[in-house]
C-alpha cells in the first residue's frame, strides 16, 4: 500500500536523522561535559531549552516548506470567510466575503442561513484567534486577501496551524523528558509523530484538528503533573475546554477526565472544573449569538433548510447514521484499516496500540497507568462517535481528517516501546538499515 510505504520510509529516515542528534542534545556528551563543569545546575535548563528550540525550529522549517498557499476545501474556505469578515466588517456574517461564493458552489457549502444571512458552520473560537493574525498582517504589513491572496493564506496557515504543531512537538518532548526516556529514542518518537502520521499533511493546510490536538496534548501534559500544585489543574481544565470549543467532539474527554480525577483531592477537582467552565460558557454564548440556539450549528438541522443547501440531517456529521448493520461494518472497516483508515494512513499507530496494551495490562506498577487508560478510552470514544454519527469519511480530505486531533496524544505511548520494538526482526532490520548498518540491538 503506497501510504504505508511512505510512512515506513519516513520512519526509516527519522531514525537516521534523529539518532545523529539533529534535534536533540547528545546525552552522553552532555554528561561528560556536566561532570567537569562547576555550574551543572544552570547548564541543565539551558541544554533543555536549547533542545526545545531546535525541535521547534526544525519542524517549523519543514512545515514552512510545504505550507499551502490557497484554500483547497469547503472546510478552510468557510473558516477564511469568517476570519476575513471579522477583520473587514467586525461581524460573523460572511455574505460579503470572497470565500462565501455562490449558493451552488460546492466548495462553499459549509455555511448555514440564519435571519437572512450566511454564517460559517465552524465553531467561531478559532476564527476569533486567527483574526488577530490577519489583522496584524493587513494593518501592520499590508498583506491581505485583497492585495496578496496566496501570501496571506500561507502566513495565516503557518502562524496558526504550523506554529501550533511545532509547539505540540516541543510539549511532546517535555512529556518524554517527564518519563525520562532515552535521548535517541525520544528523538525518533518526535520524528515519527511529526512526519509519519496525519500531523504533517494537516500542519500545512488551515484546519481546526491540529489546534484541538495541540490543546489536548497541552492538557494531558498538565494531567501528568497534576499532583504538583494548582497551576497544572488550572491549565489541564482550561486547555481541555478550549479544545472542546474548537472541536466539539473533544467534549467526550470531559467525563473521562472527571473519572481520572475521582481519587484526587477535592481542591484539585474543584480547580479543574472551575477552570473548564469559562471557555464553555463563551462557546455556548457564541452559538446562541450566531444561530439563536445553544446547539452547535453543524448539528442544528433547521439552519440548513435553505434553497441550494448541500447538507441535511442525513449527511450532517453528528446527526447522520448508517442505514444498516452491514453499512456500519463496512464504514467502520474503512475508517480504521480500509481505504480511509486511521491505521492505513498512520500505520505507526499500531505500535501505539501495542504500547497502550503493554503498559495498561502488563505494567501495573507504571506510574502513569491511569493517564494511559485515559488516552485509550477517550480515543476509542472519540473514534466511535465519528463512526456512529457520520457517513462521509470527513469529505474529500486526506485520510480521515477528524482523527488528526488524536495524533499527538496517541503517539505518547510510543515512548515506552523503545526496547520492545527491537525484538521484532523486521523492525530491527529497518532500524539497522536506516542507521547505515549500525546495529540497533
Amino acid at each position: 500500500m503506497p501510504v504505508v510505504k511512505r510512512n515506513l520510509d519516513a520512519f526509516a529516515l527519522g531514525v537516521r536523522v534523529l539518532t545523529k542528534g539533529t534535534f536533540g542534545v547528545d546525552n552522553r556528551k552532555y554528561k561528560q561535559k556536566s561532570a567537569s563543569t562547576t555550574r551543572p545546575f544552570k547548564s541543565v535548563p539551558v541544554a533543555i531549552e536549547m533542545k526545545n528550540f531546535k525541535i521547534f525550529l526544525a519542524f517549523l522549517m519543514v512545515f514552512a516548506l510545504f505550507t499551502h498557499t490557497e484554500t483547497s476545501s469547503a472546510n478552510d474556505m468557510s473558516r477564511m470567510a469568517t476570519i476575513e469578515s471579522l477583520v473587514n466588517e467586525h461581524s460573523f456574517i460572511i455574505d460579503n466575503s470572497r470565500f462565501a461564493g455562490t449558493i451552488n458552489d460546492i466548495l462553499n457549502r459549509d455555511k448555514y442561513f440564519f435571519q437572512g444571512h450566511y454564517y460559517s458552520d465552524k465553531p467561531p473560537v478559532l476564527a476569533l484567534y486567527s483574526s488577530i493574525f490577519y489583522w496584524i498582517l493587513k494593518n501592520v504589513f499590508n498583506v491581505s486577501f485583497e492585495n496578496n491572496y496566496h501570501l496571506t493564506y500561507y502566513f495565516l496557515t503557518l502562524l496558526v496551524v504550523g506554529v501550533s504543531s511545532c509547539l505540540s512537538l516541543v510539549y511532546l518532548s517535555k512529556v518524554l523528558e517527564l518519563f525520562k526516556i532515552d535521548g535517541n529514542w525520544s528523538n525518533i518518537v518526535l520524528f515519527i509523530t511529526g512526519f509519519s502520521t496525519l500531523i504533517l499533511p494537516y500542519s500545512t493546510v488551515f484546519n481546526n484538528h491540529i489546534i484541538s490536538g495541540s490543546l489536548l496534548l497541552f492538557s494531558f501534559y498538565n494531567f501528568f503533573k497534576i499532583e504538583e500544585g494548582i497551576k497544572p489543574s488550572i491549565l489541564a481544565g482550561f486547555f481541555l475546554s478550549l479544545a472542546a470549543s474548537i472541536d466539539i467532539t473533544c467534549f467526550v474527554f470531559l467525563p473521562f477526565a472527571l473519572i481520572i480525577l475521582f481519587n484526587k483531592s477535592l481542591k484539585t477537582k474543584t480547580i479543574f472544573v472551575v477552570s473548564y467552565i469559562p471557555m464553555i460558557i463563551i462557546y455556548f454564548w457564541l452559538n446562541y449569538y450566531n444561530s439563536g440556539s445553544l446547539i452547535p450549528a453543524a448539528m442544528n438541522k433547521t439552519l440548513w433548510d435553505y434553497p441550494g443547501s448541500f447538507f441535511n440531517e442525513q449527511n450532517l456529521s453528528g446527526l447522520a447514521q448508517q442505514n444498516s448493520i452491514s453499512h456500519l461494518a463496512i464504514y467502520s472497516f474503512n475508517m480504521l484499516i480500509g481505504k480511509r483508515g486511521l491505521f492505513s494512513y498512520s500505520p505507526i499507530l499500531l505500535f501505539s496500540v501495542f504500547a497502550l496494551i503493554k503498559t495498561i495490562c502488563f505494567k501495573r506498577e507504571f506510574e502513569y497507568r491511569k493517564e494511559y487508560l485515559f488516552i485509550a478510552t477517550t480515543s476509542l470514544a472519540f473514534i466511535m462517535l465519528y463512526i456512529l454519527r457520520s457517513n462521509d469519511y470527513s469529505g474529500d480530505a486526506y485520510g480521515v481528517r477528524w482523527f488528526t486531533s488524536l495524533m499527538f496524544i496517541l503517539c505518547i505511548p510510543l515512548a515506552h516501546i523503545g526496547d520492545s520494538i527491537k525484538k521484532y526482526k523486521i523492525l530491527r532490520n529497518l532500524c539497522n538499515r536506516s542507521r547505515g548498518g549500525t546495529s540497533c540491538a
